[in-house]
């Protein structure tokens, strides 16, 4: 179903069909400024930013690669909470190439935490665990289904 998009000409109409593009969870960091260096020197992002809060502490900040991009918030206490020993926050990211992208993370020196291997369910992936304590599964589709 198409819906009228708002701001549109009374008798010209834009229709737009509905689609989800992406998503882009704010979580939680121990520190803003290690997690963007983590992110940058380690896994290869670029493009970072941050952002003063009203006091001109920089508390929020993003990073991206190719089309991903990450939202942090500095928060250790509630970071503390959903990633420690008993937890772990597991994140999905989607790739293409996976085979390039672990080789990558191999040569990067990041410590894997479950290996690459195709899954039952059709997904071959790897896990990893960055320095906020997420448990980051890697993962891409079987391109014949």
């Amino acid at each position: 179903m198409l819906f009228p998009v708002a701001g549109t000409k009374k008798n010209s109409v834009t229709m737009k069909a509905k689609k989800f593009h992406r998503s882009a969870p704010h979580l939680p960091v121990r520190n803003l400024r290690e997690t963007l260096d983590y992110y940058h020197n380690t896994l290869g992002f670029y493009d970072e930013w941050t952002w003063k809060n009203k006091d001109g502490d920089v508390k929020d900040g993003g990073i991206r690669r190719d089309d991903m991009r990450l939202l942090f918030e500095e928060d250790e206490e509630f970071v503390n909470s959903i990633n420690n020993k008993k937890n772990r926050l597991p994140l999905m990211w989607f790739v293409d190439n996976i085979d390039e992208i672990f080789s990558e993370f191999l040569v990067r020196d990041i410590e894997i935490a479950d290996t690459l291997k195709t899954h039952p369910y059709g997904l071959k992936e790897f896990a990893f665990i960055d320095i906020n304590g997420y448990y980051i599964r890697v993962a891409e589709g079987n391109e014949e289904e």
